[in-house]
């Protein structure tokens, strides 16, 4: 174990990007709401809700894939 990984603990690195995702989904619902309506605002806080999700998730897909290949191509 390194200094670094004893320093940020594994549960740290599942809910500390959905947390700064959530965020940029309420900021950015926020500003069209008082820009518009709460309509356009509420779509706009889902579709980049979403766009977290999807890069979170293609993030940890990556990571997974780059263990694989690490793996299989070692042998």
């Amino acid at each position: 174990m390194s200094t670094t990984s004893a320093a940020r603990p594994s549960s740290a690195r599942t809910w500390l990007p959905l947390l700064a995702w959530s965020q940029a989904a309420l900021g950015s619902a926020t500003a069209v709401t008082l820009l518009t309506s709460p309509t356009p605002g509420v779509v706009v806080g889902l579709v980049v809700a979403l766009l977290g999700l999807v890069v979170n998730a293609l993030h940890r897909a990556s990571r997974t894939m780059d263990r694989i290949f690490e793996e299989e191509l070692d042998r």
